[in-house]
């Protein structure tokens, strides 16, 4: 099935559409893979289900299912952006043995759509970008078949530390944290979903899953000056940093890493949370 035409959205996305950050949402997509292929075991996605990957991007998770649901399974994946999704299905259908397809909209604008129920609707990292995450989990369930499962996997950020500290790191949690809030991102939005559960009228979750990533700076760092760089621009736009503060940032990173002393990096939390639709 070919991407429909886009409908009119506005959107939530603060990290830009840039070749920079798809490439960063691959590599995120590699470390997250141990977690959510857990997280797929355990609810028993298995041969010949079909599932809906909302928010797909570049297609990871949508490559991942289709391991577990094998030839005779469907895969689809739904996100507003039409270059990623295309570029991500044209790569599966290439490379893999599952039967892909990919759905242009906008998830808070949509209430039907092709397909639909599925046995597993997931989201990961989707939740904490739209306005009404509460009703973004009540259309996912609605999607998802008597008997299926809804999955969730979002951040809960406050984990984000460094040890011992650097006088640059403060130039850091100013931008992330300071552009998710002033957007209106909740940065602890991981944490909440099990209450989310309940309070969208689904009840409480079957299972939960907590995922923490404790590592050197020297391995952090590719990763977090990505989402530096990808939040940069937004941070200039609202004046939460300068172009000269952002390149001392930099600068003071690039010889911390050098200087070969060990800093033990503690980055986001990600929380997974299931429930199965009665059948």
């Amino acid at each position: 099935m070919e991407s429909k035409s886009p409908t009119a959205f506005h959107d939530e996305y603060i990290m830009g559409r840039t070749s920079e950050e798809y490439q960063r949402l691959r590599k995120q997509a590699q470390a997250f893979e141990p977690a959510t292929r857990r997280v797929l075991q355990q609810i028993g996605l298995c041969e010949g289900m079909r599932c809906l990957d909302m928010g797909c991007g570049p297609g990871e998770v949508m490559r991942l299912m289709g391991e577990f649901v094998g030839p005779s399974g469907t895969v689809t994946g739904l996100d507003c952006d039409s270059r990623l999704g295309n570029a991500a299905i044209e790569v599966l259908r290439a490379t893999q043995q599952s039967r892909f397809q990919f759905i242009e909209c906008d998830l808070e604008s949509v209430d039907e759509i092709e397909g639909q129920p599925f046995d597993v609707t997931y989201a990961r990292l989707v939740l904490i970008h739209v306005r009404d995450p509460l009703a973004a989990l009540r259309k996912m369930y609605a999607w998802t078949k008597p008997g299926g499962y809804i999955v969730v996997q979002d951040f809960d950020m406050r984990t984000i530390d460094l040890y011992p500290r650097l006088e640059a790191w403060a130039e850091l949690e100013r931008v992330v944290f300071g552009v998710f809030e002033r957007t209106g991102k909740d940065t602890r939005i991981g944490y909440k979903l099990p209450a989310y559960f309940a309070e969208a009228g689904l009840g409480a979750p079957d299972g939960t899953d907590v995922t923490g990533f404790l590592m050197s700076l020297q391995q952090a760092s590719p990763m977090f000056l990505a989402v530096y760089r990808s939040l940069l621009p937004k941070a200039l736009e609202l004046g939460i940093t300068t172009e000269e503060d952002s390149e001392l940032f930099f600068r003071a990173i690039e010889e911390a890493v050098e200087e070969g002393r060990y800093y033990s990096m503690f980055r986001p939390l990600l929380i997974g949370v299931w429930k199965r639709k009665p059948a």
